[in-house]
């Protein structure tokens, strides 16, 4: 059994769908009954001067005023909450010391196709992609960048949710939805919206992706319950490959600790369209031909790359890309990292990963960890100094 988990620090929080529908809908009717009625009222001020008799209300301006009102309600039922970027507790080991997560890679041989696979993350302009981290503390654009979960219990309510796109790949559920959720790109939303939920007391994770909820009704594109301290695979996932989130990410307080213990998951544009190679059990890869690498391929931040230029926090996220090395896990716009979003973070000194792009990696040959197909167990990995001597 894992150790108790704090919960979430951060603040009640508007959710995806019908709070922001509502909102976004009373603000157009609010602004279309402000326009009508200013054209209404001006012709009727032209009618009041030929004929002075001539009453205001009318009607249409009765309506118009109903409509405003309406608008107005909408909006300041569903207006935006004040926001800070909350702070999310430490984690415990996730998962057991024999899976994939825990593979070490600074002692694996490169990949015979690495070279052709590092070529091939470039840009449409032909430049190498450069590494961001993907997790940030303030927010961008309307949305702090990373994936937030969230702690339960035996009290949290378990809520249906209707899978609406991928129910076939998901997992049936109930979730356990938290009050406030936090779901990924708070507090705008609309990119990928992942909802991961933590129970400690089970070592189990819940993943929603595209979470939304319309007028009390849950809804999401697919889902996938995750017995963490089960090495098998879930019958659902919500990542493009079929890998569980959570024990990938990069938290504040590993880094805060000074050492990252696993490997990180992360994401490319440039995934090949075919194929998909261990620990990987899919793909959803855009890109044709075999120039690209397939989903699940093992890249490692190559040793002999200088990190000088890295802040501190950034140094240590880089050391576990040396020493565990990032899974190509899905399909994104970035060469990034996945983690999780924390008002901690020195975005200024993770913005450093960017000193770092494609050809500072190189792709491993893991064979040598493979287990079965259906297993997230790895073998262990032959020490550098084996690996060097051959053994």
């Amino acid at each position: 059994m894992s150790p108790a988990v704090e919960p979430v620090d951060g603040p009640v929080m508007r959710l995806p769908g019908s709070d922001q529908f509502v909102l976004v809908l009373g603000f157009w009717i609010l602004v279309v009954a402000l326009v009508v009625g200013l054209v209404l009222a001006g012709l009727r001020w032209r009618r009041r001067r030929r004929d002075p008799s001539a009453g205001w209300v009318t009607p249409g301006l009765v309506g118009v005023v109903v409509f405003a009102a309406l608008g107005l309600a909408m909006v300041v039922a569903n207006r935006p909450i004040p926001f800070r970027t909350p702070t999310f507790p430490p984690l415990p080991a996730l998962v057991p010391a024999s899976s994939f997560f825990n593979s070490t890679v600074d002692g694996l041989p490169a990949a015979a196709d690495s070279p052709r696979w590092i070529a091939s993350q470039r840009d449409a302009a032909g430049t190498p992609l450069d590494l961001v981290p993907g997790f940030y503390s303030g927010v961008t654009d309307g949305v702090v960048y990373g994936i937030p979960f969230n702690v339960v219990d035996d009290r949290t309510p378990r809520v249906d949710v209707d899978i609406v796109r991928f129910p076939g790949s998901s997992s049936p559920g109930p979730y356990p939805i938290t009050d406030p959720a936090y779901i990924q790109s708070l507090p705008a939303y609309g990119i990928d919206n992942h909802y991961v939920a933590y129970d400690p007391s089970s070592n189990t994770s819940w993943e929603l992706l595209a979470a939304r909820r319309w007028f009390g009704r849950w809804e999401a594109d697919s889902g996938a319950v995750w017995q963490l301290d089960d090495l098998g695979y879930s019958d659902g996932s919500t990542t493009a490959s079929g890998l569980p989130l959570l024990p990938g990410l990069v938290t504040y307080d590993q880094v805060a600790s000074g050492s990252v213990d696993h490997v990180v998951l992360g994401t490319t544009p440039v995934i090949r369209t075919e194929g998909w190679v261990w620990p990987a059990r899919k793909t959803d890869g855009r890109v044709p031909g075999v120039e690209p690498p397939p989903m699940g391929a093992w890249m490692r931040l190559r040793a002999d790359v200088p990190l000088d230029e890295l802040g501190p926090q950034a140094r240590v996220v880089a050391r576990a890309l040396q020493r565990h090395g990032l899974i190509v896990s899905d399909t994104g716009g970035r060469f990034a990292l996945r983690g999780t979003p924390d008002a901690r973070w020195d975005d200024r000194d993770l913005g450093t990963l960017s000193t770092l792009d494609a050809t500072d990696f190189e792709f491993v040959d893991a064979s040598s960890l493979f287990v079965a197909e259906d297993t997230m167990e790895a073998r262990s990995p032959a020490s550098p100094a084996d690996a060097a001597a051959g053994g």
